[in-house]
């Protein structure tokens, strides 16, 4: 297949292009910055004419990138919109993308196409059941506006019988960052401390979800797919964390209330100083109110299995070390 990529400079999208070239796929990628698009794609042999300069944002950009192409994958979105004082351009920008990049390519009749939402744009916390079909949720931050109105546009393209797939993945961790990813910071500060209290944290190995992308892609699977992988509560991801690292991890014991509360004050500070507070509401809510997510049972048809989660923290870890993100002596049981 010849396949474009958009977000191939991120942490999923650069994964996701790996995997692609490993199975003999044609990649082209949409990237904003020329000499980041060489340094980081090159080596996956995706060079010359296959990256193709632009903005997700820019109608000319958009339609070079999708000539000849026949499967698209979308995973590209601004986070910095999360920032208390980022423009509405840059909320706009999420919207506008998907639109020109999903919508551009049903125009052309291209018909193997993926986008990636976010676990957290299906998630209610008082629903029983989570499933690829439960509703949108409403989010207060605007990058989960965003998401939530691409994923609706998405969804309607859906619903007219258009060939296209979501996949809802969770937190998603891995080695070999290109950036710095929020869920990436979050595993390396909780090297020194982490919360202790209700709810907790679900993830998937960066690998597997590229994994998952290659093979809807190249089969054409259309639907949506939950890729909700390993599920923790905070006190045995703590337990589970220092035994395959050695670290001696700080534990912030609160109730969840306390923490929301928390979250709130420091929505309060943002909104007044225009600066990011280090927690806020929304990521204290999903953090203590958070319960196991099942995977889509279509997944388990597809004949994947997650690897084991201890792999994946063993190696992120690692990669951390050997970056210099962190001195190897923080994960002494790895350096044995």
């Amino acid at each position: 297949m010849n396949v474009l990529v958009t977000g191939g400079t991120g942490f999923t999208g650069w994964h996701a292009a790996a995997r692609l070239r490993e199975t003999g796929h044609h990649v082209r990628a949409l990237v904003r910055d020329l000499e980041k698009g060489r340094r980081l794609l090159s080596p996956l042999g995706i060079e010359g004419s296959d990256l193709v300069v632009g903005d997700m944002t820019d109608p000319e950009a958009v339609a070079r990138a999708l000539d000849g192409c026949d499967a698209v994958l979308h995973s590209a979105a601004l986070v910095s919109v999360t920032a208390p004082g980022a423009s509405p351009d840059a909320f706009e920008a999420n919207v506008v993308g998907t639109r020109l990049v999903v919508g551009g390519a049903c125009e052309r009749g291209i018909d193997s196409i993926l986008f990636v939402s976010s676990l957290t744009a299906i998630v209610d916390h008082h629903a029983d059941r989570i499933t690829a079909y439960s509703p949108l949720v409403e989010c207060e931050t605007r990058y989960g506006r965003s998401k939530a109105a691409s994923d609706a546009f998405v969804r309607q393209l859906q619903a007219e019988g258009k060939p296209v797939s979501i996949v809802y993945p969770s937190a998603i961790i891995g080695p070999d960052d290109p950036g710095r990813s929020e869920s990436m910071s979050a595993y390396r500060g909780f090297l020194s401390r982490m919360i202790d209290s209700e709810g907790g944290m679900q993830f998937i190995d960066v690998r597997d979800l590229a994994i998952l992308f290659e093979r809807i892609l190249s089969t054409g699977a259309e639907g949506r797919y939950v890729a909700a992988g390993h599920f923790s509560t905070w006190s045995s991801l703590i337990d589970l964390i220092e035994d395959v690292t050695g670290a001696k991890i700080g534990r912030i014991k609160a109730p969840g209330w306390i923490l929301r509360s928390a979250g709130s004050v420091g929505d309060l500070i943002g909104g007044l100083t225009g600066r990011s507070f280090p927690i806020n509401r929304e990521a204290m809510d999903v953090a203590t109110r958070w319960r196991r997510v099942e995977d889509s049972p279509e997944i388990a048809k597809m004949e994947l299995c997650w690897r084991d989660p201890r792999e994946t923290l063993a190696d992120l870890y690692r990669w951390f070390a050997e970056r210099g993100a962190i001195k190897p002596g923080s994960i002494p049981r790895l350096m044995e």
